[in-house]
């Protein structure tokens, strides 16, 4: 009896253990489906062979081992400059870095070859040797990367820049390695605009534009606080931005906005440039809000508050020319007394995303960017807000919120019926995604019940949820495109 217990027993394991095998592959599967597939400013060069090492369609799922070998030349730097390789990749989920301290052999230049079965004792998959140095004081460093398993070498860069620019370099080589290895475009190098906030002596929110690296480093305040800042947005070409501004002012212990409009903030100058100027329209009574730059940079498109024939206040969508100042309307609130706001354009400029709640409920809507064919895109419970466009055109974030919480989700273009609607991350007060470069993650703000805001990161598949580091509490992160933006 003991024996056929053991048996039955061992049919049973072997057929649990089948199909969860089964269930990780196809999870696995379709975590990473959405895994398809910019060395900037300063000079490098680069040989690679074609092939994508790890084919992350036949469903890759742990991290992959990487061993991280520089040598001595500017020994000053050295572990710096491997912690942010390190944390670089680390942070992404997909690489795990295997300790120097474990490593059995000592290459002393990017000339000598690997003693490969020395780093398959460590479990190294990949190696990166490297080798750095001061050329006229300039910082260069070379590198190649070999897939230990194969023992082949995959890909050599070199870059050099000033000294002060170790970090971006660093950047650099992070996003060579993560393009090499994982077959799409690496984010490392980038930086994030934001709003910094605190209260003031007087109970007052104290609102500041910020900006710094993708990682928390090289932090910059833009503006003193004087006003309320929100939801800054970045032209295509990365030169300036726009967003909401406000003065605050206290009447009756209540708090009441004045001079709510958009302002334009020039990024290589530093400067606030004058509010959005209208031909034929005053600004009395009226509130300009939540802008997006169409993907030409020609245009910004935005919510402006009017009123109805009833004198019911509702918020329309315009377009407005930059250079000509001409203002078009996109929608008429007026015919649904409701709030049309929140619009983004897709990445071909054809379509604007926005949310509304003409149908009582406050859902997600697209429509061409002329405004016609309106068509419903969420249809959730709860209601729906802040949408933004993936660079890749194949996902829209949002905010949702509802009795059941706060959560930021993606949803299908493409959808129909919300089938293809999925949620990323929960959480006391999340909003506002804004996605990498790439499209492979997204950032927003998130605030704890001890009312502290701070700046999140998700990878699209929902998992490796990061803490961005600031100095003090963060709202609305915009995630540039390119590196320099000051």
């Amino acid at each position: 009896m003991t024996s056929f217990i053991k048996k039955i027993v061992f049919v049973c394991c072997v057929f649990v253990f089948s199909i969860c095998d089964a269930r990780e592959k196809a999870n696995t599967k379709r975590v990473l489906s959405d895994f398809i597939r910019n060395e900037v400013g300063i000079k490098s060069s680069t040989k690679s062979t074609d092939r994508v090492v790890v084919n992350i369609n036949e469903g890759v799922m742990k991290p992959v081992n990487i061993a991280l070998h520089l040598n001595d030349g500017v020994a000053s730097l050295k572990s710096r400059f491997l912690s942010v390789v390190s944390n670089d990749l680390q942070n992404t989920g997909l690489f795990r870095i295997i300790p120097n301290d474990a490593f059995m052999q000592n290459l002393n230049g990017i000339s000598q070859a690997p003693n490969f079965p020395l780093w398959k004792t460590i479990n190294a998959e990949y190696l990166m040797n490297a080798e750095a140095k001061l050329v006229n004081e300039k910082f260069a460093i070379e590198f190649a990367l070999y897939d230990v398993s194969s023992s082949e070498k995959i890909k050599v860069f070199a870059v050099s820049g000033d000294l002060k620019e170790w970090r971006k370099i660093a950047h650099m080589v992070s996003n060579t390695i993560y393009e090499r290895i994982v077959g799409e475009s690496g984010y490392f190098d980038t930086k994030v605009l934001y709003v910094a906030t605190e209260k003031t002596k007087q109970g007052l929110k104290r609102h500041r534009l910020a900006i710094m690296d993708q990682d928390g480093h090289n932090h910059q305040y833009l503006t003193s606080g004087n006003t309320i800042v929100l939801t800054p947005r970045l032209s295509p070409n990365e030169k300036e931005c726009a967003f909401f501004s406000y003065k605050e002012k206290i009447v009756n212990g209540r708090r009441i906005p004045l001079s709510a409009r958009i302002y334009r903030y020039d990024l290589q100058n530093k400067r606030i440039k004058q509010g959005l100027n209208f031909k034929g329209l005053s600004f009395k009574g009226r509130m300009t809000y939540a802008p997006r730059y169409s993907p030409d940079g020609k245009n910004l498109i935005f919510s402006l508050s009017e009123k109805t024939e009833r004198g019911r206040v509702v918020s329309s969508i315009f377009r407005y020319n930059i250079n000509t100042q001409e203002l078009v309307r996109i929608t008429d609130a007026r015919k649904f007394f409701c709030i049309d706001t929140s619009p983004c354009y897709s990445p071909d400029g054809k379509y604007i995303v926005f949310n509304s709640d003409r149908g009582g409920n406050q859902q997600l809507f697209i429509m061409n960017a002329d405004g016609s064919n309106v068509r419903r895109l969420s249809y959730g419970k709860g209601r729906y807000a802040t949408p933004v466009w993936s660079p890749r055109g194949d996902w829209i974030a949002f905010t949702k919120f509802g009795r059941d919480g706060f959560f930021i989700g993606v949803i299908r273009p493409n959808d129909t019926d919300g089938s293809t609607e999925r949620m990323l991350a929960s959480g006391y007060f999340v909003e506002g995604p804004t996605w990498a470069p790439n499209g492979r993650v997204v950032m927003y703000s998130q605030q704890d019940y001890g009312h502290r805001e701070k700046i999140y990161s998700v990878d699209i598949t929902g998992y490796n949820k990061r803490l961005v580091k600031t100095p003090g509490n963060a709202i609305d992160p915009e995630w540039s495109t390119k590196a320099n933006l000051n």
